[in-house]
């Protein structure tokens, strides 16, 4: 998402006639497009807006905005504000700035329209927002805040920006949203619906569907798993559980239990068998006991996903969860790396049953030395030997070697 609004502002910044520069030190004016997610992530972009010397002017924007925007104010030197996804409106703001004006504008309901111009940071890859804000009310996310009410694109909206991202070479359409489960709820359509019109456009492109809250999912699930056997559609999805233990999701006020999340991989695995299931866990969330941790250990053996993101409990301002009696640092510690060696171990075994895969691969992406990177139809990543002269090509591969993070892979044609 907020690679998708960096390629916004730049865009419009380019199209109003400023030069975008390749470094800091090159610049006049900064923007810095913020996330707010976690506060280890709070703390680099603080500090990063520390680092940029008095001669030049400093504009932040994203979602920390909304959500502290008193720690922007107090601790770092900027001479302007503005929400997140600005869109066109960065232009007002950076020629207020320009002026000596210092504009503070504190608002979460923009929602820059999908031809705004963009400077594509990825010839490949395309980032296409489908709606901003969701329906949920977790009691540890501040997203609600920095992202406010849902805000969906219509169907044609965006099945226009695939077509006009296609025309221009994209391989890949990233769907992005704080929940696509969420999509089309305030306009009377759905997520399948989306899909099912996005997977007739003409074209050779592949879609990868982002992130969606299980309970939402699991209210469309008979119609995404029938437009998810499209070959247009990565098998691939990202349904965050955060816990496996009922009275800790009660209190995140995730609006699903264990076993909803359970019948819905089920569902998932029953239907598309490859499918890549990937999830989220809260580490360490006030009121975790002993024994609910225990019940994500057990959640995650069961259901083996793909690739598990460990996180630590950290509280957010302006959250009910941050009211809440922390665990001792010692305890959330140890249950991350705990959850982390175990969703390691799974995600190595499950990426070595596609050892003597052969087939098709995107390659995306520029590795690191003499490597590329490339996706298969379940999007795995698949690291092989090769020159940047392959990004953009679909290649035939066949894996040899694995490991919890990627697949290894060598070019057949």
């Amino acid at each position: 998402m907020n690679l998708a609004q960096s390629e916004f502002i730049a865009g419009c910044l380019k199209e109003s006639g400023y030069r975008i520069v390749d470094s800091i030190g090159e610049a006049d004016i900064v923007v810095f497009n913020t996330c707010a997610v976690k506060k280890p992530t709070e703390d680099k972009i603080i500090s990063a807006i520390k680092s940029v010397s008095e001669d030049k002017k400093v504009i932040v924007t994203g979602c920390l905005t909304m959500v502290n925007p008193n720690r922007i104010l107090r601790e770092v030197r900027v001479n302007g504000i503005v929400g997140p996804f600005p869109g066109s409106n960065i232009i007002k703001v950076v020629k207020e700035v320009e002026g000596d004006v210092k504009p503070i504008i504190l608002r979460n309901d923009f929602k820059p329209p999908l031809t705004t111009p963009r400077i594509p940071t990825s010839p490949i890859i395309r980032v296409i927002p489908i709606a901003y804000g969701c329906l949920g009310e977790c009691t540890y996310c501040c997203e609600k805040i920095a992202a406010g009410r849902l805000r969906s694109y219509s169907i044609q909206e965006v099945a226009e920006a695939v077509k006009a991202a296609v025309s221009s070479g994209a391989l890949e359409i990233w769907l992005s949203s704080h929940d696509c489960g969420c999509y089309g709820y305030d306009l009377g359509v759905n997520l399948a619906d989306l899909l099912r019109e996005i997977v007739d456009i003409n074209g050779e492109f592949y879609v990868r569907v982002g992130m969606m809250s299980p309970d939402m999912a699991i209210k469309i699930i008979d119609e995404l798993v029938e437009v998810y056997k499209n070959r247009k559609i990565f098998k691939f999805i990202h349904i965050p559980v955060q816990s496996g233990d009922d009275e800790v999701l009660r209190l995140m006020n995730r609006k699903y239990t264990v076993n909803d999340f359970k019948l819905l991989v089920d569902r998932l695995r029953k239907n598309i068998p490859d499918i890549t299931i990937v999830t989220d866990i809260i580490c360490g969330f006030p009121g975790e006991t002993e024994n609910a941790f225990e019940n994500s250990i057990k959640l995650i053996k069961e259901i083996e996903p793909d690739f598990v993101n460990v996180s630590k409990f950290g509280p957010r301002p302006g959250t009910p969860a941050a009211k809440m009696k922390k665990l001792p640092t010692g305890v959330v510690k140890e249950r991350s790396r705990i959850i982390s060696r175990l969703a390691e171990d799974i995600a190595t075994r499950r990426n070595m049953g596609w050892i003597g895969w052969v087939g098709n691969a995107i390659i995306d992406e520029k590795g690191k030395a003499e490597t590329v990177m490339g996706r298969n139809y379940t999007y795995k990543p698949i690291v092989i030997n090769g020159g940047a002269d392959l990004v953009g090509k679909v290649v035939k591969v066949k894996i040899f070697n694995a490991t919890s993070t990627h697949l290894r892979g060598v070019l057949i044609s």
